[in-house]
């Protein structure tokens, strides 16, 4: 008789020990029943890609999120190696042959009056100074504005180490200035110190 009576005192223990749990398990059940999942309001309704248009893209937010710019053009190279003078405003660097701007080049064979009398070969002592000036070192010319290259018979202005070759070649009287030009002073002053082909030859420097 005790026996029964601990067995139900169990069951009933056990009974209130688990009705917490088997009562949340049916409610949690029944919430999951009464959810209702309508497919036609989630997924996509069939599409005919052949009916479908591209849209014209918006346009960007602001300007960094616009296209990237266009790359600039290749600035032309205008340094000039290992030049070698071939007249007096006038040398040649890998295949070009570049003129010096505002200035008139005194040619090779050119002969001046000798102050002893006769002539001397005052071209070719131009372009030797010239050329022993240069010796070889990079010069740094301006095509302009339109950017074309040297080779096509278009004076340029050029520098040797930041030094303007026309000026240098006027000063020291071994070429003329280009009439107008913005060499005439240093033209004149040449003259007037006999400098280059104004010194009457080497017998009268």
């Amino acid at each position: 008789m005790r026996g029964m009576v601990r067995g139900r005192i169990l069951d009933v223990f056990l009974a209130v020990a688990l009705l917490p749990g088997i009562v949340g398990t049916a409610v949690a059940q029944e919430r999951r029943a009464l959810r209702v999942i309508a497919p036609e309001l989630i997924a996509p309704p069939p599409v005919d890609p052949a009916t479908l248009d591209r849209a014209d893209p918006r346009a960007p937010l602001s300007p960094l999120a616009g296209p990237a710019p266009e790359p600039m053009a290749k600035v032309r190279d205008t340094r000039y190696f290992r030049p070698v003078a071939i007249a007096a405003g006038m040398f040649e660097s890998e295949g070009k042959t570049v003129t010096i701007a505002g200035i008139r080049v005194i040619a090779p064979d050119r002969t001046c009056d000798a102050a002893a009398g006769g002539v001397w070969p005052c071209g070719t002592q131009a372009r030797t100074a010239f050329r022993y000036w240069l010796r070889g070192r990079a010069v740094e010319c301006d095509p302009g504005g339109d950017g074309e290259e040297a080779g096509i018979g278009k004076p340029m202005a050029c520098s040797l180490a930041g030094y303007d070759i026309g000026k240098w070649l006027t000063e020291n009287g071994w070429a003329l200035a280009e009439p107008g030009g913005p060499y005439e002073e240093q033209t004149e002053a040449a003259r007037q110190a006999r400098k280059g082909i104004f010194g009457g030859g080497p017998t009268g420097s």
